[in-house]
């Protein structure tokens, strides 16, 4: 009989040890953390943060932080748009608070050219690119006729002078009057041998005298070029 209940509660004993143990492994671990771009630790909102073996998942905040309720042992998936997924197993032998900071990597994937054209054939193409009126049509008209050569010459023509050509009409006007220096300007009016010669011309008549215009042709309003030339012959 002592042997019947030695055994019976042997066996109770080592049940409620089982399932102590078994109930410590299956204890709630809260995970939480950070799930930033591993290229320049920048935050992932909206990443997702999946158990598969519970079947559920959170998404990640504005700063990219989650926390969910795991296992030990649990691998969890972490997923973001155009980056790689990136599995984390949470050890078995963590407390009951467990934080991590996940790194994802970009996904860089080369993809085949794709060519989209909106036209059937290229000569619709050619003729709607044509007729296309770009928005700064008008900017470039008024650029165009602004700096067109007619409008450049009519700017260069009012322009002031410049510095250079300053310089040259100093240069000039000071040369003009270094040699003006050395020389004396005469009035024709105390001029004695001027006076003498117009003496003489008033005695001896050379004055009066018109026989110059003897030798000369002047043309009528109605002369032809053939007339003008034997009238000078």
């Amino acid at each position: 009989m002592k042997y019947l209940l030695s055994t019976v509660f042997f066996l109770v004993t080592v049940s409620i040890g089982y399932q102590a143990n078994a109930q410590g492994e299956k204890k709630f671990v809260t995970f939480s953390g950070f799930v930033i771009d591993g290229s320049n630790d920048e935050p992932l909102p909206g990443a997702y943060v999946i158990n598969d073996r519970a079947g559920r998942g959170v998404f990640t905040n504005s700063k990219g932080y989650f926390i969910i309720d795991v296992f030990p042992g649990d691998s969890i998936l972490f997923s973001y748009l155009g980056f790689r997924k990136q599995f984390h197993i949470i050890p078995k032998n963590v407390g009951l608070d467990y934080s991590a900071v996940v790194e994802l990597s970009i996904d860089a994937k080369m993809l085949k050219e794709v060519k989209v054209y909106p036209f059937r054939t290229e000569e619709e193409f050619k003729t709607a690119f044509l007729e296309m009126e770009l928005p700064n049509a008008k900017e470039r008209d008024i650029i165009e006729r602004n700096y067109s050569s007619e409008n450049i010459k009519r700017m260069a023509a009012n322009q002031a002078m410049g510095s250079v050509g300053n310089y040259r009409y100093a240069m000039d006007q000071q040369l003009m009057h270094l040699q003006g220096q050395k020389q004396v300007t005469q009035n024709p009016l105390t001029n004695v041998f001027a006076w003498s010669n117009f003496i003489k011309s008033v005695k001896n008549g050379s004055l009066t005298d018109k026989s110059w215009k003897k030798g000369s042709y002047i043309p009528t309003e109605k002369g032809t070029r053939d007339n003008i030339f034997k009238g000078s012959n």
